[in-house]
């Protein structure tokens, strides 16, 4: 990834207040996530997926809250399927406001590579 483009990506996302100035934007792709309508229903929706050194970013768009993780907080990685097509991750991780636990499921491409990148950063 073009080092410039990735430090622009960083500015935006430190101006919406998702990322600490202090952390480094790794990489950044399209995503899809489940926004959550009622209890455990939702509908997949477009977004973008940002992998830091600290934390995992999905900005969701004007309506819905963004998706931050911090890898420390995340508890279980697995796998599922957008639709029929296996690209999906489901994270469990302890929010950070409520402290309670939390699964959200995320779609992308590589998705092993990312799984694997996450697992590590939380040591799990």
């Amino acid at each position: 990834m073009n080092e410039a483009k990735l430090e622009k990506q960083k500015q935006n996302l430190v101006e919406l207040g998702v990322m600490d100035p202090s952390d480094t934007l790794v990489d950044y792709l399209q995503a899809s996530y489940v926004e959550r309508l009622v209890g455990k229903m939702g509908a997949w929706k477009q977004g973008w997926a940002y992998f830091t050194e600290e934390r995992l970013i999905v900005l969701t768009g004007l309506l819905a809250d963004n998706i931050v993780v911090p890898y420390r907080n995340i508890r279980e990685l697995g796998k599922c399927s957008q639709s029929l097509i296996p690209i999906g991750i489901t994270i469990t991780y302890e929010d950070m406001e409520s402290g309670k636990l939390v699964t959200d499921k995320i779609s992308m491409m590589k998705r092993d590579k990312w799984i694997d990148f996450m697992a590590q950063k939380a040591g799990i």
